[in-house]
């Protein structure tokens, strides 16, 4: 008797290498998955410009970093401040300071940063988390990345449609391939519920976010789509793989889907490279259950560091694309 159904899913046709780099952008489901790769020492580079949610801002914030040298301007222009803090409206608060020029300096050092990983990338990853968007009252049609606690009357809230999505995306695609040309992009919709716009409400913006995707993939070469979505909700399907606050996806789950995507994604010599190197970020991590002070124990600990380093270093030699870890 069977109690649920499982998605199965195909190997890629264009497995991806873990010695070689790739971006993810998106939502905070892009930031879990993120780091299960650079535990695993996968050269991942996540959210470099901070969480973003929506399409638009999403594909904002590549072209900018794509035009890094044209858009310097805009990223002034997008900082704006509230009791003395400065923040911009194109990324979340990890830009805020308490002066416009150090929001700038962050600004620009992660456009920078984005646009140097855009170019040596294999695959942009991109999580789509909500087809809601906040546009500034003042500004009708500037959609911003987030709202940084503003009143609500400083923003106009509204839905995307499928046609404005794709529309966007394929401008943006076009620039990206310009700046890199072999790159992949991999879709995916968020699992994460977004409980603030109702049930109704949430139901629907995923919905245009996978038609959106779907189109995408059939117009825009090398584009592909990865169901977190569908994973979380039609695979598990169940509240014991929901966190705490019933919204975002438990360890457990996210452990699930970032098996789906290794087996989809990677090749079995692949998946057993990463099996390595999460093997050694653990033994770097590692701290004795029960702490001594005598010269035993602090020896056997500087040994088994030592071995740790040992390892570490040894991978590193032989596969010199991996991310080092943090000794």
């Amino acid at each position: 008797m069977k109690f649920r159904t499982e998605l199965n899913l195909s190997p890629s046709q264009f497995p991806l290498d873990p010695e070689k780099p790739v971006v993810l952008l998106g939502s905070c489901f892009t930031q879990s998955i993120g780091s299960r790769m650079r535990s695993s020492m996968w050269d991942a580079r996540p959210n470099i410009c901070g969480v973003l949610y929506n399409p638009l801002s999403i594909a904002d914030t590549l072209e900018r970093a794509i035009s890094i040298d044209s858009a310097a301007p805009m990223l002034a222009d997008s900082i704006t401040s509230r009791e003395n803090l400065f923040m911009s409206w194109l990324t979340d608060s990890s830009a805020t300071s308490y002066s416009h020029a150090e929001t700038l300096h962050r600004l620009n050092h992660s456009f920078h940063s984005l646009h140097d990983s855009l170019t040596a990338a294999q695959a942009l990853i991109v999580t789509f988390g909500t087809a809601w968007v906040y546009e500034l009252a003042s500004e009708p049609g500037h959609t911003v990345a987030n709202c940084h606690k503003f009143p609500a009357s400083t923003f106009l809230r509204r839905r995307l449609t499928v046609s404005e999505i794709t529309q966007r995306w394929q401008h943006t695609a076009t620039l990206l391939r310009r700046l890199a040309p072999d790159i992949r992009i991999i879709l995916t919709v968020s699992p994460i519920r977004h409980l603030k716009d109702g049930f109704e409400g949430n139901c629907r913006s995923k919905a245009i976010l996978q038609l959106a995707c779907e189109e995408l993939c059939a117009t825009l070469p090398d584009t592909e789509y990865f169901p977190s979505y569908e994973i979380l909700t039609d695979d598990l399907r169940d509240y014991r793989f929901y966190a705490s606050d019933l919204v975002h996806p438990s360890d457990e789950a996210v452990d699930y889907i970032w098996q789906k995507f290794t087996d989809r994604y990677l090749t079995p010599e692949s998946r057993d490279l990463l099996a390595q190197g999460e093997r050694i970020t653990r033994a770097l991590a590692h701290r004795p259950l029960i702490r001594s002070d005598s010269d035993t124990a602090r020896l056997q600990a500087a040994r088994y560091r030592a071995e740790a380093i040992r390892r570490h270093d040894e991978f590193l030699r032989l596969h010199p694309g991996m991310l080092p870890s943090q000794l």
